[in-house]
């Protein structure tokens, strides 16, 4: 490498260097054609070459995405498919090891070019840090018939999550022009990053793409129980499908090669009640029945088991031990539910808990006890416990059950010290995404009172992290003592005012869900071979 020069398999990349001289970056570098025109609805295909040098250094549009779940001002583009990429290897022969970002935002917002996910601090720390976008919402996940007959393999819809194995392949072929490691990559991710985590786990197509896998507040590890609107569960493909024409209908369409005419941002603002005029808060609550978005409510802006990219739900595919059979880090924050969907009052949680748990409702009732005082909180707990810690919690179990690479899980209770002035929903105590800012070292991008403990924990959480992607284990001699998930005696590393090994919190609630879900017989089973590598 000389100097912010770097050649990949495609051409020639002009990057950006650090004030200090330290750290490399190369913003907005193709990893697939744009996917737009016919190419809407498509796999992704890799990026063609060009000539000469190309600048890499500002960021992509992001992907299209419903306007009033924009959670920053940022330009959109159906032209998307760029990725980042910062290095302090002063040598193509270092390979260190790579860290690749999987941005959150519920597969319908977000981008690889958000300020919390620079990569600088990492980089030199010692990663090789890569962060993306993909496609989103019903141009990243719609399936329909027409499509289904239409593709090679017979199914259609997960093009968000093609997109992300695309971006592994880049990894794969290019990673190591930046001083990185092609047989050291991990995968790492928030909300609905973590879920693609255990879904790239999952599927067959991203197999031998990655070496270590972190899933941070997310996962898709509930078993197939019909629709929901949690976002816990995956539909199949005709159900998806049948969503697709129904978006088709809402569009105003009559065919795909009418809806790949639409333009981009008429197909992601389509709205649930556009979409299901039936659409009301009765048969499932605690949502906002009037947002333009509805979390796991439309089959047609998520992921789906479409029999190529997910052959079976990853709970399957992980009871049978036929994950990708790497070492796992997960876990997630105390505090998640606190700006989740919510319930006002104490009439309406009884009535809509009888609703949603029917011959459960009473022993939900007794694990979320309300009061008048408490209804309001508990129901972002509650939401928060099913949708997310749930799903880390089953998916360290699950994976820890294979007999192969190890599993570390965490629980995260620092709450940052965010200024009155700065406080929200989504910012409230140990909130959703409290750790990204600590991972990533990027504490200073926030004008927040930082104290000692916020530094010291910012120092051990990014090495526990960079540790684990350079071995597969986070511990070092310097940083305590993290002893891997068992399954038999679980316990816990616990991020908060310290940091220690203790007992997992609020395992009564967490068993609940264990019988809601019919998951008790299978976690008991003991542990299983794994089937793939």
């Amino acid at each position: 490498m000389a100097d912010n020069i770097v050649k990949v398999q495609q051409g020639t990349l002009a990057g950006v260097i650090s004030d200090d001289g330290l750290v490399r970056s190369y913003k907005g570098v193709p990893f697939a054609e744009p996917p737009i025109g016919d190419l809407r609805w498509r796999p992704p295909r890799p990026a063609r070459s060009w000539e000469g040098v190309r600048p890499a250094k500002s960021y992509a549009p992001f992907a299209p995405q419903p306007t009033l779940a924009f959670h920053e001002t940022h330009e959109s583009s159906e032209d998307c498919l760029y990725l980042n990429v910062w290095t302090a290897a002063g040598d193509v022969d270092e390979r260190r090891p790579v860290m690749v970002w999987v941005h959150p935002g519920a597969f319908m917002m977000g981008g690889g070019g958000s300020p919390d996910f620079d990569g600088e601090q990492l980089a030199r720390a010692g990663a090789v840090v890569v962060t993306f976008n993909y496609r989103l919402s019903a141009l990243g996940f719609a399936a329909h018939p027409e499509l289904s007959e239409e593709s090679e393999f017979g199914t259609s819809g997960n093009y968000g999550l093609m997109d992300q194995v695309e971006a592994l392949r880049w990894v794969q072929q290019n990673i190591a022009a930046f001083g990185g490691d092609p047989d050291c990559v991990t995968i790492f991710g928030l909300s609905a990053g973590s879920a693609s985590v255990s879904l790239l786990m999952a599927t067959p197509l991203a197999r031998g793409l990655f070496h270590r896998a972190i899933g941070e507040s997310g996962g898709l590890l509930a078993p197939q129980m019909g629709r929901s609107r949690y976002g816990d569960v995956l539909a199949e493909l005709h159900s998806a499908e049948q969503d697709g024409l129904t978006l088709e209908r809402a569009l105003g369409c009559k065919s795909i090669e009418e809806m790949r005419r639409r333009p981009a941002q008429d197909v992601v603002g389509v709205s649930p009640k556009d979409l299901l005029p039936q659409f009301s808060p009765e048969p499932a609550g605690w949502i906002w029945a009037d947002a333009p978005l509805v979390w796991g409510s439309l089959e047609c802006t998520y992921p789906i088991v479409d029999g190529y990219v997910l052959p079976r739900t990853p709970f399957e595919i992980f009871s049978s031990g036929e994950q990708a059979d790497v070492p796992l880090l997960t876990g997630t924050a105390r505090d998640e539910g606190m700006a989740h969907p919510y319930i006002p009052d104490l009439a309406e949680w009884e009535r809509q808990s009888r609703i949603e748990y029917g011959v459960y409702a009473d022993r939900f009732l007794r694990a979320y006890p309300a009061t008048h005082d408490n209804v309001r909180d508990l129901s972002g707990v509650a939401f928060a416990d099913r949708a997310f810690i749930w799903q880390n919690w089953t998916w360290v179990r699950l994976h820890s059950r294979t007999l192969g690479a190890p599993s570390f899980y965490y629980h995260w209770s620092r709450v940052p010290p965010v200024p009155a002035e700065f406080q929200n929903d989504s910012n409230r105590g140990a909130h959703h995404g409290a750790e990204v800012l600590y991972v990533f070292g990027n504490l200073d991008i926030r004008p927040w009172p930082w104290t000692k403990v916020d530094r010291a924990l910012e120092h051990t959480v990014l090495n526990f992290w960079l540790n684990f992607a350079r071995t597969g284990d986070p511990n070092a001699e310097d940083l305590p003592r993290w002893s891997p998930f068992d399954p038999d005696e679980p316990r816990v590393m616990h991020f908060g005012d310290e940091t220690s090994m203790d007992s997992v919190p609020r395992q009564a609630q967490l068993e609940f869900w264990d019988d809601f879900y019919g998951v008790s017989p299978i976690l008991r089973e003991g542990r299983v071979a794994a089937r793939v590598g």
